[in-house]
């Protein structure tokens, strides 16, 4: 069951980072992601490739892990009701990270008082795994104040590098250049790091009256392996407090 709330048919919105291994940049357009929908009909959920017109349905190979077509895809955190973060292979490769949801309707998000997200976020980095570095991922919180009546959004991040293994702490990272306006049901910003290279979060709400939110981002950052610079990229999901 990948989005829990969803019971009836629907194509669920999406954010992630695709292309994460393989040397080029990390994709974070929509259209480069794994789309995903549910069919109450069959109780069936189904996915599509990028550039593809062909819908496959999954089916179950344990509690968090489903394939269909060519595509496996693995639940990283579902622990929310109206969002939930995947990876997703192809060819047995990691290909994505995103994050699949109800995004929550027009005139939804409050436009009075605060509240503030706390959220799991999981990317894969361009580090090439070695004797320091088992997992080539990063796993992490990020936290999402936002002010409703005044259109702003502040908070911050911080995530472990090979976090099975090691748990090489990376941040925390505190949001800056964020958007975020009354009633608006996205938001975006960067994290304050001066280490060049994609830099960005960008999210929605998600169910009938925000009570979660979803979204990608991408973390350039200096190795505390070799102290080099590499680009992390992925997704998050969150709930309220």
């Amino acid at each position: 069951m990948i989005v829990p709330a969803a019971t009836t048919t629907q194509q669920f919105t999406v954010a992630g980072a695709s292309h994460l291994t393989d040397g080029d940049a990390p994709h974070l357009d929509k259209s480069d992601q794994l789309q995903v929908r549910y069919d109450a009909s069959s109780k069936l959920y189904e996915v599509q490739l990028p550039g593809s017109d062909t819908w496959n349905a999954l089916s179950a190979i344990s509690e968090t892990e489903a394939k269909g077509g060519a595509v496996k895809l693995v639940i990283q955190y579902s622990g929310d009701q109206y969002s939930t973060l995947i990876e997703w292979f192809t060819d047995g490769l990691p290909a994505g990270v995103e994050s699949v949801g109800s995004a929550t309707p027009a005139g939804g998000v409050p436009v009075v008082g605060t509240a503030t997200y706390d959220a799991f976020a999981y990317a894969r980095t361009s580090e090439k795994a070695g004797p320091n570095l088992v997992v080539p991922a990063v796993t992490g919180t990020m936290t999402f104040n936002f002010d409703f009546a005044a259109g702003s959004l502040a908070g911050s991040a911080i995530f472990d590098l090979d976090p099975e293994w090691h748990d090489y702490t990376l941040g925390p990272f505190a949001f800056s250049d964020t958007v975020y306006s009354t009633g608006s049901s996205s938001f975006s910003g960067r994290f304050d790091t001066d280490v060049a290279g994609l830099n960005s979060f960008s999210g929605l709400f998600t169910g009938p009256n925000a009570e979660e939110l979803m979204g990608n981002f991408a973390l350039p950052y200096r190795s505390p392996v070799d102290n080099q610079t590499y680009q992390a990229a992925g997704a998050f999901v969150g709930k309220k407090d």
